[in-house]
């Protein structure tokens, strides 16, 4: 794999342990899970569920724009929630940010997520050439 590249932004929280932003290898982009953290580290945002959709989804759209991709170029898309009654609310925000064809979806639910996190998100993307 002499052609995987690390994603790293400030546009999103950097790493502070053993992981990278995404990395790109060849055409496909393969982010970590994004929550709905303020970039600079400081924690989950303030202002309930959809503040964390939005920030957590802008979280992925600053490391794919990085990554040379747009959410359009977006193939599969991991969601977890931790109350899945949820998922209507998130999805009705998840298609402000993607659109028709959508990518492949798996959501689950999860017992918790860092710093008590509501939703998370990591995605799957081929780069343009």
């Amino acid at each position: 794999m002499s052609d995987k590249k690390v994603i790293l932004t400030d546009k999103a929280p950097i790493p502070s342990s053993g992981y990278s932003q995404a990395l790109r290898i060849g055409d496909l982009v393969v982010t970590s899970g994004y929550l709905g953290t303020h970039p600079d580290g400081s924690g989950v945002v303030k202002g309930g569920f959809e503040a964390e959709v939005r920030q957590a989804l802008d979280n992925i759209v600053a490391v794919l724009v990085e990554a040379g991709c747009a959410p359009s170029d977006v193939i599969r898309v991991n969601v977890s929630l931790t109350e899945v009654n949820r998922f209507a609310e998130m999805d009705r925000i998840f298609r402000e940010y993607f659109s028709a064809p959508y990518p492949t979806r798996n959501t689950i639910g999860v017992k918790e997520l860092w710093g008590g996190a509501q939703v998370g998100f990591d995605v799957w993307a081929m780069a343009k050439k």
